[in-house]
C-alpha cells in the first residue's frame, strides 16, 4: 500500500441515497487524509447533510459503502462495527437542539462519557473546549437562556470534547454573527494545528475558501469537481478582479463603465459577449471577469494605471474567486459536464 492510501482516514464509494424515486446523493466517490480540511460545497439541499448522516450511520444507503480508518486498515461501515469505528470520530450534524435546562457542562459531560472520555481528566477537558469558544463563563447556565449562535458554538464543542482525530462539522457557521464567524474558522484552522482532519460542509463560499485544503463541490446529489482551490481554479479558467479606485464615480456609473470596458475587456482573455465589469455602490468595489491567468490580471492593473486611474486596491480575493469557480462548474453541471 503506498503512502497516500495509508493516509486516507475516510472514503465514500459510490455513496447513494434514494428517497422514492428521488436521488439525494448519487455515487459519491470521496476521500479526506490525514491532517487536511475538507470544505464540502454546495447550496442547500445538494446533498451534503444526506452523505453525512450516512457517514455518521444516521442513514443508511441504497447504494455504496464508508470506509473508515481504525488500527491501521480501512474497515467498512456496518452495523456491527459502527461503535467502534465512529468513537474517533466527533459529529455536529445540523443545528444542535438542547433541552433549555440543561447546562453546557451537562451537555458535555454527557457526550464525553457517551464515548468513554476518561472521568478524572473530564472537567478539565470541558473547561478546555469552552475556552475555545469563549463560553467558559456560562459552562453552569441554562442553555434555554442562551442565543442561536451561542447554542451552535456549544454544539460544535460537544463534538470534539471527546477530543477525537476526525471533526465532522456541518453547517457550523449557521446562526453566527460576523465575530462569531471569525471566531469559528480560527477555531477550525487550530483543530488543524493540532494534528485533527476536519470535514466541513458550508453554503458559504467565503467561509470554506478560507479554511480547506480541498474542496469537494457537490450539485444535485453528485460531486462535480473535487480538488485544491488553486487547482480548480486552473481548470475553470476564470475568476474575479476586484478593484477600488481613490476618487469613485459620484454618477453616471454606466458611461464610466463603458470607458472602463475598452481599456479593460481586450484584456481579460474571455470572449468579448461573456466579459463583464461590475460595480457595487456601497463597497465602492469593480468586479472584472477574467480569465483568471496572472498574466492577464498585471496587464489590466498596468493599463488602468496607464490610463491614470489612481487604484486604491487591486486584488483577487478567495470568495469571488470561489463564486465564480462554483458558478461556473455547476452551470458545467446542468449541461452534463464534470471536472475531474
Amino acid at each position: 500500500m503506498n503512502k497516500k492510501n495509508q493516509e486516507i482516514l475516510i472514503q465514500f464509494k459510490n455513496l447513494t441515497k434514494k428517497f422514492g424515486n428521488f436521488y439525494a446523493v448519487k455515487d459519491v466517490n470521496l476521500e479526506i487524509r490525514k491532517g487536511e480540511i475538507v470544505g464540502f460545497l454546495g447550496p442547500n439541499g445538494a446533498g451534503k447533510t444526506t452523505t453525512m448522516k450516512m457517514m455518521a450511520y444516521l442513514l443508511k444507503p441504497n447504494e455504496g459503502e464508508v470506509w473508515i480508518r481504525a488500527n491501521g486498515d480501512l474497515q467498512k461501515l456496518t452495523r456491527r462495527n459502527k461503535d467502534f469505528l465512529l468513537d474517533n470520530i466527533g459529529f455536529l450534524i445540523e443545528i444542535p437542539a438542547f433541552y433549555g435546562k440543561v447546562t453546557p457542562k451537562q451537555i458535555l459531560k454527557y457526550f464525553a462519557k457517551l464515548k468513554g472520555y476518561p472521568r478524572k481528566k473530564l472537567n478539565e477537558r470541558i473547561d478546555t473546549v469552552l475556552k475555545m469558544v469563549g463560553m467558559l463563563e456560562w459552562k453552569d447556565k441554562k442553555i434555554g437562556t442562551f442565543s442561536k449562535g451561542m447554542r451552535q458554538r456549544i454544539g460544535i464543542v460537544s463534538a470534539i470534547v471527546h477530543d477525537p482525530d476526525i471533526v465532522v462539522l456541518d453547517e457550523p457557521q449557521t446562526g453566527l454573527d460576523p465575530t462569531a464567524r471569525k471566531e469559528v474558522r480560527d477555531f477550525i484552522l487550530n483543530l488543524k494545528r493540532m494534528g485533527k482532519t476536519v470535514f466541513l460542509s458550508s453554503h458559504l463560499l467565503y467561509e470554506i475558501s478560507e479554511v480547506a485544503d480541498r474542496i469537494a463541490i457537490i450539485h444535485h446529489g453528485q460531486i462535480i469537481a473535487f480538488d485544491t482551490l488553486d487547482n480548480l481554479e486552473g481548470k475553470a479558467m476564470k475568476s474575479v478582479i476586484h478593484f477600488e479606485l481613490l476618487n469613485p464615480p459620484d454618477d453616471n456609473i454606466d458611461e464610466f463603465i463603458k470607458r472602463l470596458k475598452t481599456i479593460i475587456v481586450p484584456l481579460t482573455g474571455i470572449a468579448e459577449e461573456e466579459s463583464w465589469i461590475k460595480y457595487d455602490n456601497d463597497s465602492k468595489i469593480f468586479q472584472v471577469f477574467f480569465n483568471g491567468n496572472p498574466k492577464n490580471q498585471t496587464e489590466i492593473l498596468r493599463n488602468l494605471l496607464d490610463n491614470d486611474y489612481e487604484i486604491l486596491e487591486y486584488s483577487v480575493p478567495k470568495a469571488g474567486l470561489l463564486e465564480s469557480l462554483f458558478i461556473e462548474l455547476t452551470r458545467k453541471n446542468e449541461i452534463g459536464g464534470v471536472y475531474k
